[in-house]
Order: structure tokens, then C-alpha cells, then sequence
């Protein structure tokens, strides 16, 4: 008996030491004396580590430190970065020979510090980096744009085997297998590689306006045809292999999470987007539309001017944008991550990878594609499956921007919605699939010079075309035989143009995110080109496309109402004046776009075919009295109530009388 009790306390004696030594290596924590950022003068820094049993070792280039590199002895002079030489600028085996641009100047840079602390073995107990500008202003230089800079192996990004950022070994592989010449958008290169064998470890170093945080990551390069620019999209994940498994910080100040009320203080993944096919251009198209179309029935993602740095080199303006993904919906609306399905493409993107959730998917697919939506007992069922007030915005937009790589291209477009709906009573949770707007920039004539505004671009995809089985257009031509849907989509096109497309929104929308982008785009073109903007047109391309920008959308506000209704063999769009007797008293809401009340008076184009709904919020103290007109001809089903619908033939002007 006393063997194994002796076995136990010698196991025990053994063991103990080891789990101890691990204790302590989960609690060493190594440090840096200043915070990421913008500092005028030289600067002396501190590695601090709360342990005597590691040594301190550290990088200036990105690299992770092992023994090899410097050793900690004592503060490190960050010296004036203003004239720091750039290195990464000359590596031009980022994309094809005819798009290769080497820069003629360097740009704003940075001091990257990565630090380690080394057990004697050369085991990592913890590590720490922070990005230092040097003899700069923030404000002067950046103003309160948020700077990323990413600081990581440079041959995770350009070795030619392994390298995510170069055409490498799978550009040659590909290119000795192509029998015809193909255009540059075409290359296929180490860029083009996808998955989770395609991402890097990187230290993410956010520096925002108010706060500064690093965070170890994963990132891999995102995208289509724009995975050849010169300046990629970056996809940033948290996961917990290197850590965290969600940033939690407040990325996006205006971004409020629905479940608390509160600013949204956890992601999963951000983007820092190039552009995609407006990258040459303004490089805000997408998250211009995004903000337009913000409060529709659809997902929208949060954005923000940003600049990018890798390993303390300029990599140009982005687009910090918010990630969808499972953990979106329960970071936003309290939902678990686990009952949530995204589709993307007719692929599965997040759920059930056993193919339940893609079984979901096709079978109210195929239910709307081969049943009779005409019936109005099918329709409801289709409408049990499929959220048609959001799938007839998120068609009316599509329509509205004209975007030529989309819904009706059968690209770039996500559904989601709940697995099991007993899991939460959450108004989402009810089993319909809804829509996500991403990827908007190929829209709004971003290859020509904005005068496509007055084309009829509805009539085609909407009316005209035939899709194949697997494109979801086809589940808009087969709802398009209901009535019921047909004014869904037709008062979502009105609401669009009515309510959040508006020429005023789009104006004051575009004056903003060019005071954010144009002082900062020089920069952009001379570090990545493309040299026709560089090296001739410097001066006036920004300001060209960002007016070319904006005759479009003025265009299209004028224009979009006719041309439907042209499509739609229907009457002339009447013009409609809402107004308040008393704007301080209350607002009104159109169509029950709570978002969008007003309590100015609002000019719409209405489609005389189809009522629509206004309703009149009082404020506290007022009486609403009832709605009049100044046309005899104009029908409401209740002039005195709250909410009524009404009917109109002619111009006119209706006004909700406030007390």
C-alpha cells in the first residue's frame, strides 16, 4: 500500500517544479515604455519585463527576435524618422510587368520595435511591439485618420515560395500553363492563394485618435482582380492561437451594437480595403454607398478612413472595414455564433460545414425558383423563407448604383439567418434569409465619367435577361410574377431614391469623405501608381473622378424615378412636397422608415400606381391633428389617424398639421 502513495508524492515532486515554471511563464509580461504613436522629438525607449528568469531580445525590422538579434541592455534612442529611407517600395514582384511601379520619393515612416523575452532554451514567455513616428505631428500628417501598421516576417509577405503578398511560385506555375495572352486583372500569383494555409501571424498596431493597441493577428490578402494591385486589400482575424480571439476595442466610434446601445467594442476580423475596382479612382465608392444605404433592410458594414504601414514603411490610404461573419451577428444583436449560416456565392461561408445549412439554403432556393410564386398562399411561404423587404432593398440598390458585379452577375453577394429558432426570440431569429451589402465599387460608372446616370440599367437584368438555375437573379425574376413583391421592390426603389439616396445626403456625404481622403490620395498614387496618374495627371485626377462621382449620384437622383417607371410601363412619377405645419412639434415617416423621420419638408417622386404610408410622430406636448393636401385629388385612408396610406395622381403637397 505505501508504493503507490510513495509513487504518487514523487510524481507529485516532479511534476509540481514544471507546472510551476508554467505558471510563471504565463505571467511574465513584457512591455514598452511609450505608446504606439506621433512624437516630435527623439525619444528614449524602455523594454520593462517583470521577470529576472528571461532574456529581453529585440527587432527594428518586423522579425519576430530570437537569440540571434539584439539583446536588451538598456533604453533604445528612437532617432527622427523623417528622412528613414524606404526598402519595401522596391520590391516590385507584387504584380505584373506592365503594372510594376517603383516610387521616386520616400514617404512618412517609422521606428517598428518587436521585443521578446527568452527563456534560456529560446522559448517565447511573452512578446510585445509598437510603432513610432518620429519628428512628426499627428495632425499635421494624418490628422485623426486611423493609422494600422502591421509588423511581421518580411518573408511571410515576399518570399517567392511562401510569400502572400507576390506572384511567386504559383504565378509561374500558372503562367507556363496559359496558352493564350490574358489581360493583367487575370494574373494568377502567391496573391491569388486563398485559406487558412494562406495566412500569416502579424502584430497589428492600431493607433486611433484616442488610444493605441497592438494585437497579435492573423492576415491574408482579400479580394478578387484587385489581389494584383500594387496595394492589396488586407484581412486582419483575431483568433485565439495568437491570443485574442476578438478585438475588443472601439474601432468605429458611430457603430452602435443594437443589444446594449452601446459603441460596438468587439470584432472579429477587419479589411483594410484597397478600393477593389474604384482603387485607381476615388477609392470611397464602396464606403460611400455603405453609408447611403445605412438603415435599410439590409447589413451594412462600419467604415473609416485609414492608413496603412508595414514594418514602419507607407503603404497608402485604405478603407478599415468592418468583417461579416458568424460572430458579427452575435457581436451586434446578441446572437449565438454557433446558430448562425452565412451564404456567399451559393457557397456556405460561415455554419454547419456538414452541408444541414447549405441544405437550408437550396431548399427556399429552389422553392422560390420552380414554385408558383403568383399564388399568394406560395408567396406567403416563399416569404416565410426569404425576408422580401430585405431582398427588395437590397435589389434596389443594386439597381439604383447600377453595380456590374453583383446580384444580377451572380457575384459578390451574402444572405444570412439563424439555424434553430427556439435558440432566441430576437426578431431575427425568425428563419428568413436576409441581406448584406459589400463590395459596391463597381457601380456608378466608375469606368466612365459619371453620365450613365440617365441609362435605363433596370429594364436588362430586371425584366429582360434569363438566368441560369444557380444565379440568384433568377429568385428575382420568379418573385417579379407576385404583385405583392412587385411593389415591395417598386416602394424600396422609391425609398432609395426618396430617403437615403438623396441628392443632399449624397452631396454632404461626398463633401465629407473627400475633406477625409484628398489631402492623403497624392501620397497613395505615388507609392503604388498607376504611373499615368503618377507621373502625368496628378494634379486633377482625384478631383476629376470625385466630380465624376458626383454627377452620377446627382444624376441618378434626378433621373432614377423616370427610368423605373419607364421600365415598369407605368404613369409619370408625381412630385411630392411632405411637409410639417410645425417641424419643432414632431416628424413624420415614410414607408415606416423609422431611421429616416423628418421634420423638414421633403421632396419625393411617387409612383401614382402604388399607395404608400406616412405616419406622425408628436413630440411631447403636441397634438397631431390630422393630414391635409393642397389637391382634392389626393386619397388617404384616414386623414385624421397617425399612420395612413395614401393615393396620389398628381403633383402635390401634403402636410401633417401639428398642434
Amino acid at each position: 500500500m505505501k508504493r503507490p502513495l510513495l509513487l504518487v508524492l514523487f510524481l507529485a515532486f516532479m511534476i509540481l517544479p514544471v507546472l510551476c515554471c508554467n505558471a510563471m511563464a504565463e505571467e511574465i509580461d513584457v512591455d514598452l515604455s511609450l505608446d504606439s504613436g506621433f512624437y516630435a522629438d527623439e525619444m528614449l525607449l524602455e523594454i520593462t519585463c517583470n521577470s529576472n528568469d528571461v532574456d529581453i531580445y529585440y527587432t527594428v525590422d518586423g522579425s519576430m527576435p530570437d537569440e540571434s538579434d539584439l539583446a536588451y541592455e538598456g533604453p533604445i534612442r528612437l532617432t527622427s524618422t523623417v528622412n528613414k529611407p524606404d526598402l519595401l517600395n522596391k520590391i516590385l514582384d507584387t504584380n505584373t510587368e506592365e503594372n510594376k511601379f517603383e516610387p521616386w520619393k520616400d514617404f512618412p515612416s517609422a521606428h517598428v520595435i518587436r521585443a521578446a523575452a527568452l527563456y534560456a532554451d529560446g522559448t517565447v514567455a511573452d512578446t510585445c511591439a509598437g510603432t513610432f513616428f518620429i519628428g512628426f505631428d499627428r495632425q499635421e500628417t494624418y490628422g485623426d485618420l486611423a493609422i494600422v501598421s502591421l509588423i511581421m516576417e518580411y518573408d511571410d509577405l515576399f518570399d517567392y515560395d511562401t510569400g502572400i503578398y507576390v506572384l511567386g511560385a504559383t504565378f509561374e506555375e500558372w503562367d507556363a500553363e496559359q496558352e493564350e495572352p490574358y489581360e493583367a486583372w487575370q494574373t494568377q500569383g502567391n496573391f491569388s492563394n486563398r485559406g487558412k494555409e494562406w495566412e500569416r501571424p502579424v502584430v497589428a498596431d492600431f493607433i486611433l485618435e484616442d488610444e493605441s493597441f497592438s494585437q497579435n493577428m492573423g492576415v491574408r490578402i482579400k479580394g478578387g482582380t484587385s489581389r494584383s494591385a500594387a496595394q492589396k486589400s488586407l484581412r486582419l482575424i483575431a483568433r485565439d492561437e495568437y491570443g485574442k480571439k476578438s478585438i475588443k476595442h472601439a474601432l468605429y466610434p458611430n457603430n452602435i451594437c443594437e443589444e446594449t446601445g452601446e459603441v460596438l467594442d468587439r470584432y472579429k476580423a477587419v479589411t483594410l480595403r484597397n478600393g477593389g475596382n474604384d482603387r485607381d479612382n476615388t477609392k470611397i465608392r464602396d464606403p460611400f454607398i455603405t453609408q447611403l444605404a445605412e438603415g435599410l433592410e439590409m447589413e451594412t458594414a462600419a467604415v473609416r478612413p485609414a492608413v496603412g504601414f508595414i514594418n514602419g514603411e507607407y503603404w497608402g490610404m485604405y478603407t478599415l472595414t468592418e468583417e461579416f461573419n458568424d460572430n458579427y451577428f452575435q457581436h451586434h444583436y446578441g446572437l449565438d455564433n454557433e446558430n448562425v449560416m452565412i451564404m456567399k456565392n451559393n457557397e456556405l461561408k460561415d455554419g454547419d460545414e456538414e452541408g444541414i445549412d447549405e441544405d437550408l439554403y437550396w431548399e427556399m432556393f429552389d422553392f422560390i425558383l420552380y414554385e408558383d410564386m403568383a399564388d399568394p398562399d406560395t408567396y406567403a411561404q416563399a416569404a416565410d423563407m426569404l425576408d422580401m423587404k430585405s431582398f427588395a432593398d437590397y435589389v434596389a440598390v443594386a439597381l439604383y448604383i447600377d453595380n456590374m458585379d453583383g446580384i444580377f452577375q451572380n457575384n459578390n453577394w451574402m444572405m444570412w439567418r439563424v439555424r434553430d429558432t427556439e435558440l432566441s426570440d430576437h426578431p431575427l431569429s425568425d428563419g428568413k434569409w436576409r441581406m448584406i451589402l459589400f463590395d459596391t465599387d463597381y457601380s456608378s460608372d466608375v469606368y466612365g465619367d459619371g453620365g450613365s446616370y440617365s441609362q435605363d440599367t433596370i429594364s436588362d437584368p430586371l425584366l429582360w435577361a434569363e438566368y441560369d438555375e444557380m444565379h440568384l437573379a433568377a429568385l428575382v425574376k420568379s418573385l417579379m410574377n407576385n404583385e405583392d413583391f412587385v411593389k415591395e421592390l417598386l416602394l424600396s426603389m422609391s425609398d432609395v431614391r426618396n430617403l437615403y439616396f438623396t441628392k443632399t445626403r449624397a452631396r454632404a456625404l461626398l463633401k465629407e469623405m473627400t475633406a477625409q481622403y484628398q489631402p492623403y490620395m497624392d501620397d497613395t498614387f505615388l507609392r503604388f501608381g498607376p504611373f499615368w496618374v503618377a507621373e502625368w495627371n496628378l494634379k486633377t485626377h482625384y478631383k476629376d473622378k470625385l466630380h465624376q462621382m458626383g454627377v452620377y449620384f446627382d444624376g441618378r437622383y434626378e433621373r432614377f424615378s423616370d427610368i423605373v417607371a419607364k421600365a415598369f410601363e407605368m404613369e409619370t412619377p408625381v412630385n411630392v412636397n411632405l411637409k410639417l405645419s410645425d417641424g419643432t412639434k414632431g416628424s413624420v415617416i415614410l414607408n415606416h422608415r423609422d431611421d429616416k423621420a423628418f421634420s423638414e419638408t421633403l421632396e419625393t417622386k411617387i409612383f401614382s400606381e402604388y399607395a404608400f404610408t406616412l405616419t406622425a410622430s408628436p413630440k411631447d406636448g403636441a397634438t397631431f391633428k390630422g393630414w391635409e393636401s393642397n389637391n382634392k385629388k389626393v386619397v388617404f385612408s384616414d386623414p385624421t389617424a397617425l399612420t395612413t396610406t395614401v393615393t396620389v395622381t398628381d403633383s402635390c403637397a401634403i402636410t401633417a398639421v401639428f398642434e
